[in-house]
């Protein structure tokens, strides 16, 4: 007899928040220690080496974790070893391209990031192409529903990251490049934990197995997603580019340090959203309407809850940022605020993602989101010449705001008219109390 939501939720949920919290609670601690190193201005050049790292997973990947986890519950028996190989050698076809044009184009992005940064670049691009794999291979760990392997991958990781970019920032001279080399050494040592866990359950016969069909059906239902994805960073993320041009490397540290605190709410409903996910999709498969109605129950707790860490962590931002910095960062408490409630409102969109993707209603995300995260750009544009971060923040909050609206409204047909009310009352409140915050922060 399968498991119902909360069930999973206790069993599998549990174990992946404690992987992703003891991971998001050490990289917030390690903070206080980068910043400590870094100056605003080297903690805004490492942000966009980041930044490119997320390029990198992206353009690699091809958002294939999303197409491939659909339907890898389609297939059984050997059927499932060949599709698990045809995605793995698709994504090393398309990782070995990238890797040419990256070095293709360093003469030109490497010095605009940094000056004689080289090596750094070269290393973000190898420390991308390992992560894509990393997450494929935890991917089918969590389609299998391993989450006890899946939270010592998390946790090893974890630990071999932060210690070896502490140990290498204290000895070497170039803070920025250790940091980075320490994230590469951890992922590495995550691709070979995970590989041999897959071992265990002989989900890692790979040989040469290229099944064109299952290749393409692959990539058309997540091309859709992986565009989509990709004009959300190309455009949400050019809040980092447009401060850089505008106001410095300082503004992009000072910001991005609000960023990445703020997004720490994102760690609860994307542990959450990966312990139902196959539960939702083999019980709407099973059983529509029942699980229709339960995942529509679970709905109303989970959209709680995250309304009530928003509203607590927002209270604490100026709290938050002094205990996890320096003063030469105050600014981030500006940013904070804005930054955790569009999270929260990316969260509320994992529920109506589920319901269209199981439908695989995808088309439509790359126009969504050009015209959501369109709009963030434009703003960005015309906001950080006069309100610099906080002009930032806001405009990426509507990004996230305009997305997750619409992809409720586009899955409100699948649940019912207490729902649609529920949804619409918060998605107005919170609207109308961050416009206010945002003009009372203006005032000031």
């Amino acid at each position: 007899m399968s498991m119902n939501i909360w069930e999973t939720i206790k069993k599998h949920a549990f174990k992946y928040v404690v992987g992703s919290l003891v991971a998001s609670i050490t990289a917030l601690l390690m903070t206080k220690y980068y910043t400590s190193v870094l100056s605003p201005s080297d903690f805004g050049i490492l942000a966009m080496y980041l930044l490119m790292f997320k390029y990198i997973t992206i353009f690699c990947s091809m958002d294939m974790q999303s197409g491939s986890t659909r339907l890898y519950f389609d297939y059984e028996g050997k059927e499932k070893y060949e599709y698990i190989n045809t995605i793995a050698i698709l994504i090393t076809i398309i990782s070995a391209i990238v890797f040419v044009f990256g070095i293709s184009l360093q003469s030109y992005i490497s010095p605009w990031i940094e000056v004689e940064g080289n090596a750094s670049y070269i290393l973000v691009i190898f420390s991308g192409i390992i992560s894509v794999y990393v997450t494929f291979f935890t991917r089918i760990l969590v389609n299998e529903q391993k989450s006890s392997l899946v939270m010592k991958s998390t946790l090893v990781q974890t630990f071999c990251n932060h210690s070896t970019s502490a140990y290498l920032m204290y000895i070497m001279q170039n803070g920025i490049f250790s940091r980075l080399l320490g994230q590469s050494i951890a992922l590495v040592a995550g691709f070979f934990i995970v590989y041999k866990d897959l071992g265990k359950f002989k989900l890692t016969k790979f040989y040469f197995c290229f099944n064109k069909s299952m290749a393409k059906e692959t990539v058309k239902l997540s091309f859709p997603t992986m565009l989509a994805t990709l004009q959300t960073l190309v455009f949400s993320y050019l809040d980092r580019i447009f401060l850089k041009y505008f106001n410095g490397d300082y503004a992009v540290g000072v910001y991005s340090l609000g960023f990445i605190l703020g997004q720490g709410i994102s760690i609860i409903y994307e542990s959450i959203a990966q312990s139902i996910l196959p539960r939702v999709y083999s019980g709407l498969n099973e059983n529509y309407e029942k699980s229709r109605s339960e995942l529509e129950t679970f709905s109303f707790y989970y959209y709680i809850a995250l309304l009530f860490i928003t509203i607590f962590t927002t209270y604490l931002s100026p709290f938050i940022i002094k205990f996890f910095s320096n003063d030469n960062y105050i600014d981030s408490s500006l940013v904070l605020p804005f930054i955790v409630v569009g999270f929260m409102i990316a969260g509320f969109y994992k529920i109506p993602a589920l319901m269209l993707s199981f439908h695989k209603l995808v088309w439509f995300y790359p126009i969504l989101a050009f015209a959501s995260f369109g709009v963030n750009a434009v703003l960005n544009w015309l906001l950080i010449p006069s309100f610099g971060v906080v002009g930032a923040a806001f405009s990426s909050f509507v990004g996230l705001y305009l997305y997750s609206i619409s992809l409720q409204l586009l899955a409100f047909k699948y649940f019912s008219v207490k729902y649609r009310f529920f949804v619409s009352l918060i998605y107005c409140a919170v609207l109308l109390f961050v416009v206010i915050g945002f003009f009372e922060v203006k005032v000031r």
